[in-house]
């Protein structure tokens, strides 16, 4: 061997050597890669799954949010009680119904050891977003008429009272989900059930605000039917009715309970609430018509049903979730199913409640869908629909109205935004339903911003169906009272019951890209 082959031989041993050198890093990097790759993966589910459950209880209770947020983390193993690990939710600026969450985690290396990096920081956020159901029917704390002020001015205590139709009704009575028989079919042993009825009534939301304690309370809850010798066509005072009786004077109509629920994050759902308190409602005779005023508690008229009542005996202790939406339920009791329901001569169970409920603090409304009977005298008459507050912008706003704009005379129904005007901000597409069962089909009506969405209505055009006005709110939509109204005009009063329905388009907890 040469001494030019012996020093390449030598050369080629180094090259060799570093080339395995090399290999053996790069296996090491792409091994800790693949490690970082695997953390960064799980530290954001973790992020994802923190910030989708403590969204839920935005924009009320942001403890309570933070709190879920740090839990699921905990759950999904990044306790920030580790000095390895950080968990912070905080709030979006600017934005109410959005939750960050920022997980972050200090992972070893394996052979990333020899080049002296003994750790790797991994950081990850999610930002979640929650469209929480529209508070419904009014922006106060009070749902439906004051009939105490009625000897003055009838209309002095706003245009409705609240319903609650008994189970065996007729939906074309204008309750579509109270009413146990199907459209046109009555209120026999026969009849077809409607497809949308329910036996879980109608519920309610009670917003605190920060109080520790609220007071509910409700007048005419109690069905005041006949069996008194007066009868019950009243429709300013109490707004009962005994439709399906003969006579109405032997038909003693529905008894009704009155549940409230403790906070959690999904009020339209009772199912999984945990019951605070109870009450049952038997019906009671009708109010004399000459009493004067009405509903006076200085008669002492409370203890047979004339007065405000409070629920429940006394104050709600909210003092557990000040910020939270205590759930409200107003639902028949009836019981037994179909077979009590239409069982022949079985009158408890007819007759159309009307009624009004109140708190002494924070805001009261209806949550999901609610019925109401139009009791006001006037041809043009504004119902408050719901609250649509402005991080809703370029999302899209539907409102449904069932059996509604009955009347002898043509009118006009048109969604009046939080400035007043009809609104014309964006596309606005009107649907009609023609029966109750049947899904909606293609818009009958487009009308392009710029244009006022209104829905001209025959007389009788939509007794037994629905009719729905879906409307792109612009990216530009911005509001400080955030209520919108539907407009009835009419050439003629209009007393009527309707069911109404109100809500955004769109998945209510998701991601935020």
């Amino acid at each position: 061997m040469t001494e030019t082959q012996s020093r390449d031989k030598g050369a080629a041993l180094m090259l060799v050597a570093l080339g395995i050198f090399l290999l053996m890093g790069m296996a090491a990097f792409g091994t800790d890669l693949a490690w970082f790759y695997l953390n960064a993966s799980r530290v954001q589910r973790a992020a994802d799954a923190a910030a989708l459950g403590g969204v839920v209880w935005l924009p009320g209770d942001e403890t309570e949010a933070f709190d879920t947020a740090d839990a699921i983390a905990i759950q999904n193993g990044y306790d920030d009680s580790n000095p390895e690990t950080t968990v912070v939710p905080e709030r979006v600026t600017g934005e109410l119904n959005q939750l960050q969450v920022t997980v972050t985690d200090t992972v070893q290396t394996f052979f990333l050891k020899v080049f002296g990096i003994q750790t790797q920081t991994i950081s990850r956020i999610a930002i979640a977003e929650y469209i929480p159901p529209l508070k419904l029917g009014s922006p106060t704390n009070q749902f439906g008429n004051d009939p105490s002020c009625y000897g003055a001015d009838p209309d002095c205590a706003g245009n409705f009272w609240a319903n609650l139709h008994a189970t065996r009704t007729d939906t074309v009575m204008g309750d579509a989900y109270g009413s146990y028989c199907a459209v046109g079919t009555g209120s026999n042993d026969g009849c077809a059930q409607n497809p949308n009825w329910r036996d879980t009534g109608y519920l309610y939301g009670i917003s605190p605000d920060g109080a520790s304690s609220v007071t509910l309370q409700t007048i005419d809850m109690a069905f005041h039917n006949e069996t008194g010798g007066v009868a019950n066509t009243d429709w300013h005072r109490t707004g009962d009715h005994n439709n399906f009786c003969a006579p109405a004077a032997s038909c003693p109509g529905q008894s009704v309970t009155i549940n409230v629920y403790y906070p959690d994050p999904t009020p339209l759902d009772v199912s999984d609430n945990s019951l605070y308190c109870s009450q049952d409602y038997s019906p009671l005779p009708q109010v004399d018509p000459d009493d004067d005023p009405p509903f006076d508690y200085a008669n002492n008229w409370a203890a047979v049903g004339k007065g405000w009542q409070t629920v429940c005996g006394g104050a709600i202790n909210t003092s557990s979730s000040p910020e939270g939406i205590w759930v409200v339920q107003l639902v028949p009791n009836s019981g037994g199913g179909r077979t009590t329901i239409l069982a022949s001569g079985n009158q408890a169970n007819s007759g159309l409640n009307r009624y009004s409920i109140r708190t002494d603090v924070g805001n009261l409304f209806a949550l999901g869908d609610f019925s109401i009977y139009n009791n006001a005298f006037g041809s043009t008459t504004s119902f408050y629909v719901a609250e649509v507050p402005d991080f809703y912008k370029g999302k899209t706003f539907v409102i449904e109205l069932y059996d509604a704009g009955e009347s002898a005379d043509t009118g006009t129904l048109q969604p009046i935004d939080p400035s007043g005007s009809v609104f014309n901000d964006g596309e606005c597409r009107i649907y009609s339903k023609n029966a109750a069962e049947a899904s909606y089909g293609a818009p009958d009506t487009v009308i392009s911003a710029g244009n006022s969405c209104e829905e001209s209505v025959n007389p009788g055009e939509y007794n037994g169906r629905w009719l729905k006005f879906e409307m792109d709110l612009p990216v530009s939509y911005t509001c400080t009272d955030c209520w919108w109204r539907m407009n009835y005009a009419y050439p003629s009063d209009m007393n009527d019951t309707t069911t109404w329905r109100a809500y955004m388009i769109g998945n209510p907890i998701h991601l935020v890209p």
